[in-house]
Formats: C-alpha cells, sequence, structure tokens
C-alpha cells in the first residue's frame, strides 16, 4: 500500500509494552513500522498504525525515524 508522502513512519527496534491509562494493552515489536504523529516530547512520541483511527504512544528511544521513501 502505498504511504502519502507527507506521513514519516517510525521503526521499532526493541519491543515494549504497557497498559495504558484505559488499560489497554500497548504492545510494539521490533521492525514494525507505525506513523509518526507527534514527537510529543524526548521521552514519548505519539503514533498510530497506518489504517488506524486510534493514536498511542511509544518511547522514542526504541524507535528511530526512517527516512522518507522518495
Amino acid at each position: 500500500a502505498a504511504v502519502p508522502a507527507e506521513e514519516v513512519l517510525v521503526l521499532v527496534e526493541y519491543g515494549f509494552e504497557y497498559r495504558a491509562k484505559d488499560g489497554t494493552l500497548v504492545s510494539i515489536k521490533p521492525n514494525e513500522r507505525y506513523v509518526l504523529l507527534k514527537r510529543t516530547n524526548h521521552h514519548w512520541w505519539h503514533v498510530k498504525r497506518s489504517g488506524d483511527a486510534r493514536p498511542f504512544y511509544i518511547p522514542a528511544q526504541y524507535v528511530k525515524e526512517l527516512p522518507p521513501i522518495a
């Protein structure tokens, strides 16, 4: 699936799991890719799965920003 040019993707380098305030289990695994919505701060970035409406936070140090696809 083509990704719109304005979307910035991050690549997960380390697995991480936590329970959000609403009780939802958030789990990321190495090599997964997410759409970066906002670099909220140095510790947490706001992301979403491509095509999924529900955004969530992941630890910034566990992912790396991918260069734009030319």
